[in-house]
């Protein structure tokens, strides 16, 4: 699990970053655009702020997004986000500079959130079901 965190972890600053790489579909608000490629068999919608990803056989659900923090922590908009997701059973995964995950389950079904934050923004991952597949797309992340 440690390892899953160090992996969303970097993918998310290296949004922060600003990478230009070209991916298959290109997301996010008008101030932070990202790319990330979408796997076969996976469908891609838009979302405010970034985009959702969900495999075809419902196994699992990636949705990441580019938000304005308002100078928040990593950790206090980690954990809005889990109260707002109603998720249960919440604890702390990771918590290092400007990064702070936690996991949980909703329904029976186990999250992950992730969150970066650096000065006015921030990017929110939320990974449902199965979370090391869930995982996979974010390294293409750019």
């Amino acid at each position: 699990m440690k390892a899953l965190l160090a992996s969303l972890l970097c993918a998310t600053y290296l949004l922060l970053a600003g990478g230009t790489q070209a991916a298959v579909q290109e997301f996010g608000p008008d101030f932070s655009r990202f790319t990330i490629d979408v796997p076969e068999g996976w469908t891609a919608k838009a979302i405010d702020g970034g985009v959702q990803l969900a495999d075809q056989g419902g196994t699992c659900s990636l949705a990441v997004t580019n938000v304005k923090s308002g100078g928040a922590s990593a950790e206090a908009l980690c954990k809005a986000v889990v109260q707002k997701s109603g998720m249960q059973d919440a604890k702390e995964l990771g918590k290092e500079d400007g990064n702070y995950a936690m996991s949980g389950t909703r329904d029976g079904v186990p999250i992950v959130v992730a969150v970066t934050a650096e000065g006015e923004l921030a990017v929110v991952i939320v990974m449902a079901g199965d979370i090391e597949k869930a995982s996979g797309p974010l390294d293409s992340l750019q």
